[in-house]
This record gives structure tokens, C-alpha cells and sequence, in this order.
């Protein structure tokens, strides 16, 4: 069975339906990324963790994968640097809802978005409880650099606290794995973050607990549009990073697919089910 939604025929639609199938609808962004990353590192990693998790699971799961959003909301800070595409949050919700409300207008019940992009995420909580909201179907969210193993990161990493931000090792890592477009001669420490918060660590595995959101983009000193240090970066790394997202997304599709289905002819004990 072809994986790519766009690529499927519409009998072949209605053969997922049928079957009860999951499709993911992968999000990134078109985002500078310090001088040595391309716009569409948060798309390839949304994109790339989707395709192969599908994959694997499409021997037990009936599936598909939707083209990827390349844009979501971005921070006004980043049009400091050629390269940004920022969708307003509130257009945005509308864009994936739309989405998601097509998905659901021909019989698919099973969503899952799967988000590259840091600044995504308080959106898409809100698009995935309007659904739920408006049609009884309840989408799940599932953000690519949380099925990353915050110990193993912590006990590989080479970088000193402030190297795993935006465009730092974590990233670096995985786009010299996934791509050719990485340039590691423009690759330096100048953007390593700091934050004197304790409250607020932007280090992504700090090891410190994470109080207060605020935004990194107002706690640091960009000079390139990074927030990390990409000279630690490396292939290797970047590869055990992947294998262990598609690994983590596999079991959390499965997981989707059989609990949907059970929840869906479960008997409520609430005497009104209205809402």
C-alpha cells in the first residue's frame, strides 16, 4: 500500500477508511536556522520520523502520511534573518483544522500530527481540542524531539549546557544523518544560550526543571538566528537520534490505532453524553 496520502487513489482512500486507519499530518516550519542549517530542517524531521515510523508499522496498522506543512508560526524576532515564513497562530489553527476537518468529512478518525517546530505546539493543543470540541474525534499531538531519550542525550552529548537549542548538536546531528544541506563550515559556538533564569533552563536536557515558560527568543543574543553550538555535531549521533524517534513513534501509532477503536465502543457512565 502506497504510504503517501497525495500519492494514493481515491478508491484507495476509501480502503483506509474502511479499515479504521490512521493518517499523519506532519508540521514544520520554514525557519532560519543559524547560517550552517537549510529553512526546512524542522519539516525533514517531522517529515523523515513520520515516514519511516509508517513504515514500519504499516504491517499491522493501515496508514498514511499526508504532505508535510512546511510553515507554522515563528517568532517576529527570527525575521531578523532572511529565510522566515511566520503563519499567525490564529490562521494557523484554522489551516490544520481545516485539515483535520477534511480528514474527518470522509470517514478517517485516527489523527496524528506529528510537530518538528518549537513555536507549534501551544497551536496545535488548541486545534486538536476544537476538534474534539466540534466533532467527537480526538486528535493526538506528538512533538519529534520528545521521542528523543532525555538521558541518552544527556550521556552522549558533547556540547556544554546551551549547545542543544535551535540549530545547535541535537539538530546539526540529525540533518548531517538525514540530509546532504548541512554546511559545517559556517557551523560555529557564537550562538550558545545561557538563560540566568533557574526557573526557565533553555538548554533542552539541562538536567534542571523547567518552572516558567518564556521565550527563549527574548532570554538570549542571537548573532546568526541559532541558539546552540553545532560544532559538536555529528552523523553518528544524528542517526541514533532518528532510530530512536521512529522506534518511540511506532509504538505510540500502534498504541493509537488499538486504544481509538476500544475507547470509541467504550460504555460512558455519565447519563449525558451531549458533549
Amino acid at each position: 500500500m502506497n504510504l503517501h496520502f497525495d500519492q494514493m487513489r481515491s478508491p484507495e482512500v476509501g480502503d483506509l477508511v474502511k479499515k479504521g486507519g490512521v493518517v499523519l499530518v506532519p508540521i514544520g516550519a520554514c525557519e532560519v536556522h543559524g547560517r550552517h542549517l537549510p529553512l526546512n530542517t524542522d519539516t525533514v524531521l517531522a517529515s523523515s520520523v513520520a515516514i519511516e515510523a509508517a513504515k514500519i508499522v504499516s504491517k499491522k496498522v493501515p496508514i498514511a502520511v499526508l504532505p508535510s506543512i512546511w510553515f507554522g508560526y515563528s517568532v517576529n524576532v527570527l525575521k531578523n534573518w532572511p529565510g522566515t515564513i511566520t503563519i499567525k497562530p490564529k490562521v494557523l489553527i484554522d489551516l490544520v483544522y481545516e485539515v483535520c476537518r477534511s480528514l474527518i468529512d470522509m470517514g478517517i478518525n485516527k489523527i496524528l500530527i506529528i510537530n518538528g517546530h518549537g513555536n507549534n505546539p501551544g497551536v496545535l493543543d488548541v486545534v486538536v481540542r476544537s476538534i474534539g470540541d466540534d466533532f467527537k474525534v480526538f486528535p493526538g499531538v506528538v512533538n519529534s524531539y520528545n521521542l528523543w531519550d532525555n538521558g541518552y542525550v544527556k550521556n552522549h552529548r558533547k556540547s556544554k549546557e546551551g549547545g542543544t537549542g535551535h540549530a545547535g548538536e541535537l539538530e546539526t546531528s540529525l540533518m548531517l544523518h538525514l540530509t546532504d544541506g548541512v554546511n559545517m563550515d559556517l557551523a560555529d559556538g557564537t550562538d550558545v544560550m545561557k538563560s540566568n533564569l533557574k526557573s526557565c533552563p533553555v538548554d533542552w536536557c539541562s538536567g534542571r526543571k523547567k518552572w516558567m515558560y518564556l521565550s527563549t527568543w527574548y532570554l538570549e543574543d542571537s548573532k546568526y538566528g541559532g541558539s546552540g553550538d553545532p560544532t559538536d555535531a555529528r552523523a553518528e549521533f544524528g542517526k541514533d537520534l532518528q532510530d530512536m524517534a521512529v522506534k518511540n513513534l511506532s509504538w505510540i501509532i500502534e498504541e493509537f490505532y488499538e486504544v481509538l477503536d476500544k475507547l470509541a465502543k467504550r460504555k460512558l457512565r455519565r447519563e449525558n453524553t451531549k458533549f
